[in-house]
């Protein structure tokens, strides 16, 4: 496979190019293996202003837009035993595990390629990226008839920048909000852990909300109307952790003795049209429990001041 990705916004200009190697192939009815042992990512910060350069520095964005060399290989390995009916109950299980920068690292050492500033390795011309990232997720479908099922979900997520990485590169890392995760969030605007944009003296232009750890469970009734239309009622949980000590987004890092105080809790509605070749999908969320608020005072869902529901439009079912 191959693709490239242009962006051009009034802060930067970058493009991002990757190409894969790699198989799929069954095992039996259930079960199917993915594995790339290629797989290469580059990233090119073409331009960008010196507004937004002095507003990400010093910042956990200052080293995830750079030119950055990805090169590693991936394996996913995915399990269900769904019928096409859709009869009878049924799991989905997949896991993804990703390594990057193992073999540039071993090749930079062997030949002494120079490093820069901060002691990063450095070939064709950057610093490349070294990490690995692992996370599963697993699905339960309780159909109960032929008109109402129950839906359960849980996703965990873990990415580890070492070596060469002081951060995980920005196409790499977990977010949450928006139509296929906690969706009475919008994209990109819940988390990391307790931290609240608005408390900054100046609000950052440029999305900040993304980190290494990911924890989101949901819980969705689905149920036919008529015609096309099918509703559902769900219920969304979780948040992102950042685990870089010197991230400087305050509430940001995974503690152990404080993260589960930091989930966020979304509910709402939704209505969807099966065309059969595709669903079209409206969801409505309202915040239940807010992380980003002080202790004593997250839980929010009947602040009507505070809390506005957000509204998604997409394409398929959220899992």
């Amino acid at each position: 496979s191959i693709s490239f990705n242009y962006q051009r916004r009034p802060d930067y200009t970058r493009a991002m190019f990757q190409t894969a190697f790699g198989y799929n192939w069954t095992q039996g009815d259930h079960i199917t293996h993915i594995i790339n042992p290629v797989s290469m990512n580059y990233v090119q910060m073409i331009d960008a202003s010196d507004e937004f350069l002095e507003e990400i520095k010093d910042t956990y964005l200052e080293y995830s837009f750079e030119d950055r060399l990805i090169l590693g290989m991936n394996y996913s390995f995915i399990y269900t035993n769904q019928d096409i009916q859709k009869t009878r109950d049924f799991v989905f299980f997949r896991t993804n595990l990703e390594s990057a920068g193992l073999l540039l690292k071993g090749v930079a050492k062997a030949i002494g390629t120079e490093r820069d500033s901060l002691g990063r390795h450095v070939m064709f011309g950057n610093a490349f990226a070294q990490y690995v990232k692992g996370d599963v997720e697993y699905r339960y479908f309780d159909i109960m008839n032929d008109q109402t099922s129950l839906v359960y979900r849980i996703f965990l997520g873990v990415a580890f920048p070492y070596m060469n990485s002081i951060t995980i590169p920005y196409e790499k890392q977990y977010f949450t909000g928006g139509a296929n995760g906690i969706r009475a969030w919008q994209v990109r605007n819940l988390g990391p852990g307790s931290y609240n944009v608005l408390d900054e003296p100046i609000a950052p232009k440029w999305p900040n909300q993304t980190a290494d750890v990911k924890i989101e469970a949901n819980i969705e009734y689905r149920f036919d109307l008529f015609w096309l239309l099918e509703g559902a009622l769900f219920l969304d949980g979780g948040n992102i952790w950042s685990l870089n000590k010197d991230d400087d987004r305050p509430g940001s890092v995974f503690e152990w003795n404080r993260f589960y105080k930091e989930f966020a809790l979304g509910a709402g509605f939704g209505l969807r049209m099966d065309f059969s070749f595709f669903v079209f999908r409206f969801d409505l969320g309202m915040k239940v429990r807010d992380p980003s608020q002080p202790e004593g005072m997250r839980w929010v869902f009947m602040d009507s001041g505070y809390n506005r529901p957000q509204f998604n439009i997409a394409i398929g079912y959220p899992f």
